[in-house]
């Protein structure tokens, strides 16, 4: 028995995936643990036939973390949640570089609705199905679409990603009201381009799909323009329950998020490539709001959440003046990618961070990188490092209900 568990732990070392039984089993040599992102160490998951974790074993944290000479040293981390995407458009990219928000996006004649009519299916689909593989490549085992075109928009997403493993929401937008039932009930809520959609004629029809159906409805709003008259009619309707974007947010407007329980999704980088503005982000900090991020429209950005929460700490640390007391951690930036995104969706009871219950989404960091080398790594700055130098080529492998479905060869 000796000799086949001292055999057993080198083909973990090795191999990461193993399985005993009916059950699945995987293994790494570091591990973020629970909704609070514990360091552990020579953590094993035993997962079932369902994908989720039954059991975690492992052990606390002792001294400085040790890089093993001649083998990969692997951190795992629970799966990525992009809160905002436009997949739909990623066969576009950089088409509309230098162009203003409004001529590449706006409906129903901006760049990439003109491009999204005139392409053909294929093309769309192709476009799709290489942004879920590059979402995978960065850790993102989870996303929220914005869906265009109608009805029809929702059914290419999910011929395209028919045989895909990755989770998603698919936000669908109506063209018409004879689309408002329909988008309900084959989406898994709506996602408006703006608050102008609902109108006087169709509201009653929106919040009665609403009821019905029990689906989230997300909208965009104050990206570009702050309009108050649009923001007040958002809270006081309270048919909305997720805000994307708020750039031009005042802390009034942010101090209704927390009083009317919305949801609030950024995109700074998305922001920052179209000129128009930096999140309200020392607002938020100082008001608790537990956002999440999103990389938004892929024609314009890539789909690297790591990326996203070292432009927003960047941001940050200006637009907080350097206020300790408005400083973000790097636990908070992974939690805006993990455990709030998830809490944002209503997804927390199975998503969002390595723990009991929850699927087995995870991917693993190859800390032996030359990228993170340093000469002293502990519990403390471990969390510093990988958020502030990890790269897509440090992510290994990737997991989705303990399935490998990304490896780096």
């Amino acid at each position: 028995m000796f000799y086949f568990l001292k055999g057993l732990e080198i083909f973990k070392m090795i191999y990461n995936v193993y399985e005993l039984m009916a059950n699945k089993y995987l293994f790494s040599n570091y591990a973020l643990i629970g909704e609070n992102l514990d360091l552990k160490q020579n953590v094993n998951l035993e997962i079932d036939q369902n994908g989720r974790i039954t059991h975690i074993s492992c052990d606390n944290i002792s001294e400085n973390i040790e890089i093993l000479a001649n083998h990969q040293t692997f951190l795992m981390m629970p799966g990525f949640i992009n809160s905002h995407v436009h997949i739909g458009d990623n066969f576009a990219k950089e088409l509309g570089f230098n162009k203003d928000l409004g001529e590449i996006v706006a409906p129903p004649f901006g760049l990439k609705h003109k491009l999204l009519r005139q392409t053909p299916k294929d093309i769309k689909i192709n476009g799709i199905q290489n942004a879920v593989l590059e979402m995978l490549s960065n850790g993102i085992t989870f996303f929220i679409d914005f869906r265009e075109e109608g009805v029809d928009g929702l059914k290419l997403l999910k011929t395209a990603l028919t045989d895909s493993s990755i989770n998603f929401l698919a936000l669908g937008r109506f063209m018409d009201e004879s689309e408002i039932e329909s988008i309900f009930d084959i989406a898994d809520g709506v996602g408006l381009s703006s608050y102008k959609q609902i109108t006087s004629s169709n509201k009653r029809f929106i919040v009665s799909a609403k009821h019905k159906f029990k689906k989230i409805i997300a909208c965009h709003c104050a990206e570009k323009i702050r309009s108050e008259n649009l923001i007040d009619k958002i809270f006081n309707d309270n048919i909305v329950d997720v805000i994307i974007h708020g750039t031009k947010f005042t802390k009034k407007d942010l101090e209704k998020i927390n009083r009317y329980n919305k949801s609030l999704v950024l995109c700074p980088r998305c922001n920052g490539y179209f000129g128009t503005g930096f999140p309200p982000i020392s607002e938020v900090i100082n008001l608790k709001i537990p956002i999440s991020l999103g990389t938004d429209n892929l024609m314009v950005n890539n789909t690297d959440l790591f990326e996203e929460i070292r432009y927003l700490y960047r941001i940050s640390r200006v637009l907080c003046n350097y206020n300790k007391e408005l400083q973000v951690s790097s636990k908070d930036l992974l939690k805006m990618i993990t455990i709030n995104a998830a809490k944002n969706f209503n997804l927390e009871k199975e998503f969002g961070s390595i723990s009991i219950g929850k699927f087995a989404d995870v991917f693993l960091i190859d800390l032996g990188s030359p990228n993170l080398f340093s000469s002293k790594l502990d519990s403390n700055n471990i969390y510093n490092l990988i958020t502030q130098r990890t790269k897509s080529e440090n992510i290994k492998k990737t997991f989705i209900k303990g399935g490998l479905v990304f490896e780096k060869s």
